[in-house]
């Protein structure tokens, strides 16, 4: 049957299975054992796999193979339960019989005792915490007192290094330990970190009477374990880091906050006069609950708060971009312009702006930056304010859009670009020149209905330095309406079926003879009873400009 390797490289968890041949492990491209890792040589180690043995052999590495904490000079057998170190990077070897590693196995095998057989004296379910166990004697009632002035103490709202730190001088109190720790997990899915200790850095030096087994009862039975005497138990005589020590009895219990378990709490002991037993490993378990409860309840207070503060600053956010748009649109005795915009969220990507210039002529923009949030909110800012500086030069659009690409270029993410529509009405010759770089084409209908497209003439800003952008002309005859808008239209979904460009026609057309402020609302109306209780999954932007009619 073959084995597994297996743990975390980064972030990510990795599993490899140790089949017949050889298996190179290193940084490099060609490697089957892929660690990427800059402890880990190109060329590291290689794994041997025949048909009775596997064996490890370290290939001139820089910073070395290990197994079990044994340097590897030149080969070393491997077997189920041994922990490998290439580098920095720890892996364990396991039976391919076994579940695959949960969360639960993140911590570093390096601070394990070695072999899944090592079991516990005592197991005890948190269903059992709560059964009566007796009449209390005058030990139960100190360990009682202890949980008491613990829940006063974890009551006030304190920051989680703080209540760390009175967690492990309460365990002390109770138990009074050799060593104590706090192992949390962020999810189900992260591994169990040691985030205190007492002393400091104890678990650096020496390990933990622990086990992978040991870890996943504690972790997905919600199980608290103890061991009376490891000095004695024949099950530990093996184990030289246990012996070593002189580790003789030890605790471990689950931090469950009546939800889930979100770490556990160890303690252990080398005074050959102190055996832990059943009635102080209950005691732990319901410390460990309150413990549990008061990190997992100042974890939510921590997310709030932050949730508040981003909150108050996507408002304001809002409120700033709100200031960017235009507060009233340019008045014309012979064009009207409306425009109304709906965000998916606090803050758009969305632009649109107008103006009229001293030669008479009137600017209409409508404009899409990639993505949404608060990304796509600044690169629109950034666009927004480019716009009004050019808008005085005196160029014509096909330069200003050009200039604005080379800004985008320059100043956004690679995967960020802007479609943008932009008009330029003569009113002398009722001409409307405009350029439409990548933008979704504008409707163009006249009195009757009649429809024309305003197609691309140009790519999205901000994707290929160097692409020319041309201008394209058309004439507006008076009641000429054009519709600009931004996707989130069309590409309206309630789950089924899109809304389409023939809806927000349809919707157009059957509006012609109202105004803009009527023709606007009930395109938005439209499109607000297509989606029924689906949320719009994109900003909202519709920009309308006419001729009026003499």
């Amino acid at each position: 049957m073959p084995l597994i390797l297996e743990g975390r490289v980064g972030d990510d968890a990795q599993r490899w299975t140790l089949t017949e041949g050889k298996h190179r492990v290193g940084r490099g491209a060609g490697s089957e054992i892929l660690l990427a890792d800059r402890s880990v040589s190109r060329e590291h180690a290689e794994v041997l796999v025949e048909s009775d043995k596997v064996e490890v052999r370290d290939l001139g590495s820089r910073n070395g193979t290990w197994v079990n904490g044994q340097a590897v000079t030149q080969t070393s057998p491997l077997a189920a339960g041994d922990a490998l170190r290439f580098g920095s990077v720890e892996l364990v070897v396991t039976d391919s019989s076994s579940p695959a590693r949960q969360a639960t196995s993140g911590i570093s095998p390096s601070l394990l005792a070695k072999g899944e057989e090592i079991d516990t004296s005592i197991q005890l379910r948190w269903e059992e915490v709560r059964k009566e166990s007796g009449p209390a004697t005058a030990r139960d009632r100190d360990l009682l007192r202890v949980i008491t002035e613990a829940g006063q103490l974890l009551v006030a709202p304190r920051p989680l290094d703080e209540v760390f730190e009175i967690v492990l001088e309460l365990v002390g109190r109770m138990v009074s330990p050799r060593r104590a720790l706090l192992l949390l997990r962020e999810d189900e899915n992260s591994p169990l970190e040691v985030r205190a200790s007492r002393p400091p850095g104890a678990v650096a030096r020496e390990k933990l009477m622990l086990s992978r087994t040991v870890m996943q009862t504690v972790v997905q039975e919600k199980t608290s374990l103890l061991v009376t005497d490891a000095q004695q138990d024949p099950r530990f005589r093996d184990q030289v880091s246990i012996v070593a020590q002189n580790i003789h009895s030890a605790l471990v219990a689950p931090l469950f906050d009546n939800e889930r378990v979100i770490g556990l709490v160890y303690a252990d002991t080398s005074n050959p006069f102190v055996r832990y037993d059943e009635d102080q490993l209950r005691a732990f378990t319901m410390l460990a609950n309150l413990i549990a409860v008061k990190i997992t309840n100042t974890r939510l207070l921590i997310s709030e708060k932050e949730r508040e503060r981003i909150e108050q600053e996507l408002a304001t956010a809002a409120h700033i971009q709100q200031g960017l748009l235009p507060s009233e649109l340019p008045v014309h005795p012979e064009y009207e312009l409306h425009a109304a915009q709906l965000s998916c969220f606090e803050v758009a990507g969305d632009l649109y702006d107008a103006a009229l210039m001293p030669n008479g002529r009137l600017f209409a923009v409508l404009g899409d930056v990639s993505g949404k949030g608060m990304g796509a909110a600044l690169l629109m800012s950034h666009v927004m304010a480019s716009l009004r500086l050019l808008y005085d030069e005196g160029r014509n659009i096909a330069a200003i859009v050009e200039r604005i690409h080379k800004s985008v270029l320059r100043s956004s993410e690679s995967r960020r670009f802007v479609t943008l529509f932009f008009g330029c009405v003569d009113p002398s010759s009722h001409r409307l020149e405009y350029v439409n770089a990548g933008h979704n084409p504008p409707f163009v209908l006249d009195r009757e209905g009649g429809l024309r497209q305003l197609d691309p003439t140009g790519l999205p800003m901000g994707l290929v330095d160097g692409i020319p952008y041309e201008c394209g002309e058309i004439d507006l005859p008076e009641g000429t309406l054009v519709c600009v808008f931004s996707d989130g239209i069309p590409e309206a979904s309630n789950g089924t079926e899109f809304y389409g460009d023939e809806r927000l026609l349809e919707s157009l057309r059957s509006r012609l003879d109202r105004s803009l402020a009527e023709i606007s609302e009930g395109v938005l109306a439209d499109l607000r009873a297509f989606l029924g209780d689906a949320r719009a999954g994109d900003d909202v932007t519709l920009l309308l400009l006419r001729r009026r009619a003499v």
